[in-house]
C-alpha cells in the first residue's frame, strides 16, 4: 500500500505536466486502474510474500520510469480520438488476459480435486503465459495514449524481459513441479503471444 501511494503522489505530481483534455483523462485512469489492479492481485488474487525485486524494481523504479516516460511523451505529442480509442481498447484487453486469466486459475486451484495439478484451461489454454501477454498489451495501450512513438520502449522491454527472463525461470520451476501435466502442456500451447510465439 505504501507503494501505492508512494507512485500515486509521484503520478498527481507528473500529470500537471500534461496539457488537459482526453488523453491526460485517459493517462490518469490508466494509472489508477493499473494501481488498483496491481493491489488487489498483491493482496487477494496471488497472495503471497511480494519478493525483493518486485518491491524495489518494479514498484520503486519501473512503473515511476513508466509514468515518468508517458507523461513526458503527452506533453509533447496529442493523439487523435481514434488513437485515443485504440489505446483504450488495447489497455482494458491486456487488463483483462492478465487479470481475468489469474482468476479462473485461482478459481480452479480452489477446488481440492485439482491440488498438485498444473492449470491449462481458460484463458491459459491460448498460451501459456497469457498473463504476461496481458501486461506487454496494456502497457502498449497506455503507451499509444502517450502519443510518443518512442515510447514503446515499456512494452517491448517488458516483452523482452518476460521472453528472456521471467518466462525461462518460470517454466523451468513449472516442469519440475508438474511433471506429469507439462510436457504436453509445453508441446500443444504456445509461450505467451496466442497461435504466434
Amino acid at each position: 500500500l505504501e507503494c501505492a501511494a508512494v507512485l500515486a503522489l509521484q503520478l498527481a505530481a507528473l500529470q500537471r505536466y500534461v496539457a488537459p483534455g482526453p488523453q491526460r483523462l485517459l493517462l490518469a485512469l490508466f494509472a489508477a486502474i493499473y494501481m488498483a489492479r496491481l493491489n488487489v492481485m498483491a493482496r487477494w488474487l496471488l497472495p503471497r510474500e511480494l519478493a525483493t525485486e518486485e518491491l524495489t524494481i518494479v514498484a520503486l523504479v519501473w512503473v515511476p520510469m513508466i509514468l515518468a516516460s508517458y507523461t513526458y511523451g503527452a506533453t509533447l505529442h496529442q493523439p487523435e480520438s481514434a488513437q485515443l480509442l485504440a489505446a483504450a481498447a488495447a489497455y482494458v484487453g491486456g487488463s483483462f488476459l492478465n487479470s481475468f486469466s489469474e482468476l479462473q486459475r485461482k478459481w480452479w486451484k480452489a477446488r481440492p480435486e485439482n491440488k498438485g495439478r498444473c492449470y491449462t484451461l481458460g484463458l491459459f489454454s491460448l498460451a501459456r503465459n497469457i498473463n504476461y501477454f496481458g501486461d506487454v498489451v496494456l502497457f502498449g495501450g497506455w503507451a499509444l495514449a502517450s502519443g510518443a512513438w518512442w515510447n514503446a520502449w515499456a512494452p517491448v522491454t517488458m516483452f523482452l524481459s518476460f521472453q528472456f527472463y521471467h518466462v525461462p525461470d518460470k517454466e523451468a520451476y513449472l516442469a519440475k513441479r508438474y511433471e506429469k501435466d507439462w510436457p504436453a502442456y509445453r508441446a500443444s500451447t504456445k509461450s505467451m503471444i496466442p497461435w504466434v510465439l
